[in-house]
């Protein structure tokens, strides 16, 4: 128990099992790979069995009660540009005017 207690980040150390033989270890970002190593230094043999996350009692209320909502698709209609406008200048190389006194 002590090598475990002195791991990083731990904040609870307890001993389960029905022949006393396993070793419960809660905490903060315990490194469990470090920990199991250190163990196995310790005590000549060590398995890790499971590393799982303790959620509050709160956080699951509120996961629970928490709505999941569908993101609104928005379906865009496309349309085709306008055709282009062309400009047509008509220029007359011989002018006629409707004036004849000049």
């Amino acid at each position: 128990m002590k090598i475990a207690v002195k791991a990083d980040g731990v904040i609870k150390v307890e001993i389960k099992g029905e022949g006393k033989d396993e070793l419960v270890v809660i905490g903060n970002e315990v490194d469990s790979v470090k920990l199991t190593r250190s163990l196995r230094k310790g005590l000549g043999f060590a398995s890790l069995l499971s590393v799982q996350e303790e959620k509050d009692e709160k956080e699951k209320e509120k996961e629970s009660k928490e709505i999941k909502q569908t993101p609104i698709e928005w379906a865009y209609c496309s349309q085709f540009p306008p055709p282009p406008y062309h400009h047509q200048f008509v220029v007359d190389a011989n002018p006629s005017s409707n004036c004849f006194i000049l």
